[in-house]
C-alpha cells in the first residue's frame, strides 16, 4: 500500500510539471506573436517631428476596421517621400493589445 501511494505521488508530481511547462511555452509563444496587417489609405497629416502620421484607411483584416487615426511610426525615415494627400499602402503592427505602429509605408503612384 505504501509503495502504491509513493508511485501515485510521483505520477502526480510529473503531471504537474508537464502542465506548468506547457503553460510557460504557451505564454512565450503568445508574447512572441505580433499581429500585423496591410492597409490602404490616404495621408491626412504628418507630425512635424516625423514621429506620427494620420491616415484615413480601409479595413485592416485582423487588426481594425476602417477609420481615420494618428499612428506612431517605427522610424521617421519611413515618412520620407510621403506627404499629406498621398494614397499609400502601409503595414500596421499591434505589438501589444490596443497599441499600433506603422512599420512600413509607401505612396501609390498613379
Amino acid at each position: 500500500m505504501l509503495t502504491a501511494l509513493a508511485g501515485l505521488s510521483a505520477l502526480l508530481s510529473c503531471s504537474k510539471q508537464e502542465q506548468s511547462g506547457n503553460t510557460n511555452d504557451t505564454a512565450l509563444a503568445t508574447t512572441a506573436a505580433v499581429k500585423q496587417g496591410q492597409g490602404r489609405g490616404l495621408v491626412q497629416a504628418i507630425d512635424s517631428s516625423g514621429k506620427s502620421v494620420t491616415l484615413d484607411h480601409n479595413d485592416i483584416p485582423g487588426i481594425m476596421d476602417a477609420m481615420a487615426m494618428s499612428y506612431p511610426v517605427e522610424s521617421p525615415q519611413l515618412l520620407q517621400g510621403v506627404k499629406p494627400g498621398d494614397s499609400v499602402i502601409f503595414t500596421l503592427k499591434e505589438p501589444e493589445p490596443g497599441e499600433y505602429v506603422v512599420s512600413a509605408i509607401s505612396s501609390i503612384k498613379h
